[in-house]
């Protein structure tokens, strides 16, 4: 592993309306734009559908880091990731995210997976991170003359 910080980075480029295109690097470029609940098009990854994705890849991958360490031999993986958006007192906000996974190990290692997938709830990198303040900051420039 590199040792920490490490940086991330992520472009918004807006398409039209509230479309826009992601893109970090040589990563193939997302489309994205709001779900169609908040009038966006529904054929584009949404803020919700990314932030689900995220917590559903980053738990698949800490999970895959410790099985590996620990030899657990994982015949196949797959899991779904649910949301709820609703008014909370400090505005909207996921109000619960269930990730369902579905492993497949040999018989005598059910105990071993049900461990290594409870470390791997507790060293989850994006669900450790869900309950972070944003820092937005804002540099204003002045428009062209069209």
């Amino acid at each position: 592993m590199i040792p920490l910080p490490h940086r991330y980075s992520v472009r918004l480029r807006r398409v039209e309306g509230a479309e826009a295109v992601l893109s970090s690097g040589p990563r193939p470029k997302i489309a994205g734009a709001p779900p169609p609940e908040f009038g966006g098009p529904g054929d584009a990854w949404s803020p919700e559908h990314l932030l689900l994705a995220s917590a559903n890849l980053c738990l698949m991958a800490t999970f895959v880091a410790v099985a590996e360490k620990s030899t657990l031999a994982v015949a196949s993986y797959e899991s779904k990731a649910e949301g709820l958006l609703d008014k909370t007192p400090e505005g909207m906000g996921f109000t619960s995210i269930v990730l369902t996974v579905t492993l497949e190990v040999a018989e005598a290692d059910r105990p071993k997976a049900e461990r290594l997938m409870d470390l791997a709830k507790k060293y989850c990198i994006v669900s450790n991170s869900l309950k972070r303040p944003v820092e937005v900051q804002l540099e204003l420039k002045a428009a062209r003359a069209v």
